[in-house]
Protein backbone atom coordinates (compact mmCIF):
# COMPACT_ATOMS: atom_id res chain seq x y z
CA UNK A 1 0.00 0.00 0.00
CA UNK A 2 1.11 3.36 -0.24
CA UNK A 3 1.97 6.21 2.38
CA UNK A 4 -1.13 7.85 2.60
CA UNK A 5 -2.92 4.29 3.27
CA UNK A 6 -0.45 2.95 5.58
CA UNK A 7 -2.49 2.97 8.90
CA UNK A 8 -5.56 0.81 7.49
CA UNK A 9 -3.62 -2.40 8.20
CA UNK A 10 -3.43 -1.35 11.75
CA UNK A 11 -6.82 -0.02 11.78
CA UNK A 12 -8.46 -3.16 10.52
CA UNK A 13 -6.24 -5.67 12.49
CA UNK A 14 -8.23 -3.89 15.56
CA UNK A 15 -11.23 -6.29 14.63
CA UNK A 16 -8.68 -8.93 14.27
CA UNK A 17 -6.48 -9.35 17.01
CA UNK A 18 -3.42 -11.81 16.50
CA UNK A 19 -0.32 -12.78 18.36
CA UNK A 20 2.11 -11.69 14.98
CA UNK A 21 0.98 -8.47 13.49
CA UNK A 22 0.21 -8.54 9.73
CA UNK A 23 3.30 -7.54 7.79
CA UNK A 24 2.65 -4.83 5.20
CA UNK A 25 4.94 -3.36 2.67
CA UNK A 26 4.40 0.63 2.42
CA UNK A 27 5.45 2.86 -0.67
CA UNK A 28 5.64 5.82 -1.47
CA UNK A 29 2.52 7.52 -3.00
CA UNK A 30 1.71 7.99 -5.58
CA UNK A 31 1.90 4.30 -7.47
CA UNK A 32 1.04 5.62 -11.04
CA UNK A 33 1.60 7.92 -13.94
CA UNK A 34 5.41 8.41 -12.47
CA UNK A 35 8.48 8.14 -14.19
CA UNK A 36 10.22 4.92 -15.32
CA UNK A 37 12.95 5.48 -13.65
CA UNK A 38 10.49 6.18 -10.03
CA UNK A 39 8.78 3.18 -10.93
CA UNK A 40 12.12 1.19 -11.13
CA UNK A 41 13.26 2.18 -7.61
CA UNK A 42 9.90 1.70 -5.99
CA UNK A 43 9.95 -1.93 -7.61
CA UNK A 44 13.32 -2.56 -5.60
CA UNK A 45 11.83 -1.48 -2.78
CA UNK A 46 8.96 -3.48 -2.84
CA UNK A 47 10.94 -6.84 -3.56
CA UNK A 48 14.19 -5.79 -0.71
CA UNK A 49 10.75 -5.29 1.64
CA UNK A 50 9.43 -8.70 0.43
CA UNK A 51 12.96 -10.50 0.78
CA UNK A 52 13.35 -9.41 4.45
CA UNK A 53 9.65 -10.43 5.12
CA UNK A 54 10.68 -13.84 4.02
CA UNK A 55 13.99 -13.79 6.48
CA UNK A 56 10.78 -13.12 9.55
CA UNK A 57 12.48 -9.58 9.39
CA UNK A 58 10.51 -5.63 9.79
CA UNK A 59 9.92 -4.95 6.04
Amino acid sequence: MTEPFGDQVNRSMAYQPSDKPLPAIVVSHPTQMVEDDVLRDRAREIADAVERLLKDESP
